[in-house]
Parts: structure tokens; sequence; C-alpha cells
């Protein structure tokens, strides 16, 4: 009796010590690698982080650009862009207003998407805006910023066309790329008091436009309170 209970539990402890005889799991149930879609293995664009939140500036806002795009006359370097652009059509540029639920903001604002040329000889878009006086104390403002899960990586810069007609950029050049947070502009247009201009927005591709989906997020000028215009 005692020695047929012994084989019994021997049978049973070699039976758990087999090897599992269960299906393997199938092939696509495990996780994929992180990098298969991106042969590069360049990371993902972040999720963007608004450490410096928008100016609450709107009582001494004189001007946005965003509600006028269309008014302002957009071009590449050597041709005319329609505004709004074309859905699809953005191998010579593209332009179009955007609002805060496009692009995921946690505030409300219009934007403007700017796409410098996919093709060609042109590296930049212009977009330029009805002719207006500067005060002083007057500052350009916006937010720079790219299209959410693009990896955008361009140059935004200010220019203007004076009453002559000449171009200049007198500003400095902000370069932006999709890893950085929004970038906050803040700068005084004192060198254009009592002129009238026409400003221009300018966006161009960093050596390569792939993805170059470019937004000013709010443009506009901003009038510092309590500085007056001199009389000439």
């Amino acid at each position: 009796m005692r020695t047929r209970f012994s084989n019994a539990l021997a049978l049973i402890f070699l039976s758990a010590c087999a090897p599992s005889q269960a299906a393997p799991q199938p092939a696509d149930l495990q996780p994929a690698s992180t990098f298969t879609a991106i042969p590069t293995l360049t990371a993902p664009p972040p999720t963007p982080t608004y450490a410096v939140p928008p100016l609450d500036d709107a009582a001494n806002t004189v001007y946005y650009f965003a509600p006028d795009v269309c008014n302002a006359k957009w071009a590449n370097s050597g041709q005319d862009i329609p505004c709004p652009g074309i859905q699809g059509q953005i191998n010579s540029g593209y332009v179009e207003l955007l609002t805060d639920m496009e692009l995921n903001l946690p505030y409300k604002a219009n934007a403007l998407l700017t796409i410098p040329p996919q093709e060609g000889d042109f590296a930049e878009i212009f977009g330029t805006f009805p002719a207006r006086t500067i005060e002083l104390g007057d500052f350009f403002r916006a937010q720079l910023y790219c299209m959410p899960d693009t990896q955008c990586d361009v140059i935004f810069s200010l220019g203007y066309y004076d009453s002559n007609g000449k171009f200049s950029e007198p500003f400095p050049a902000w370069p932006y790329n999709y890893a950085e947070i929004p970038n906050l502009i803040n700068f005084p247009l004192d060198i254009l008091a009592n002129q009238t201009v026409q400003l221009t927005l300018v966006v161009r591709d960093n050596n390569d436009p792939t993805n170059d989906f470019a937004v000013w997020v709010e443009p506009r000028i901003f009038r510092h309170p309590g500085v007056a215009t001199p009389t000439p």
C-alpha cells in the first residue's frame, strides 16, 4: 500500500516538473519594437509642454495677424501662394488659419500654419500684411510651435517692406525644432517707430523642408501701456 502511494506521489511530482506543452503565444501578440516605424531610430515628437504660458495682453494688443491672414500676400521666393492653401498641395508652400482645437492647445488661440516649399529652389514662405504705422512701445509677440506629430526644424523671422517697397529683416532669426517647448517671442519694434510698414512673417526650412509644418500662435502687436510716440 505504501509503495503504491509513494509511486503515485512520484508520478505527480514528475508530471508537475515536465515541460509545458501549451501552445506558444502568437507572434502578433508580442510587443512591437519601439523604433520599427522609424528606421533612423529618431524619437517621435514629444507632447509639447507649456512651460511659458501665453501672455494675457489682449487689453493692449493693437493688431492680430491671424484674422488678417488672407489679406496678406503670401509667396515663396518666386511665386505667389493661395490663401487659404489648397489641401494636400504644399509643394510650393502653404498657409492656413488654425484654431486651438486643431492644435490641442490648453488655451483659446488662433494660429497660422505656414509650410515652406517642399520642392524646387525655394526655401522660404513670406506673408506680407497690410501697411500699418508702428509706434514707440510696440512689441511683436507670438508663440512659435510645430504642428503636433510633425518633426519640423525651421527658422522663423520677421521682416518688413518700407514705404518705398524695400524689404529688410533687421530682427533676429528664431530657429525652432519640434523637440523644444513652444518659444514665446516678445520683441520690441522701436526701430520702426513712426514708420508705416508692411510687416512680413517669414519661415525658412533648415536645409530640409520635410515635415516643416511651422505654426505662429497668436502673432500680434502689443503696445506697452504708458509709452507714447513723441510728436515730431
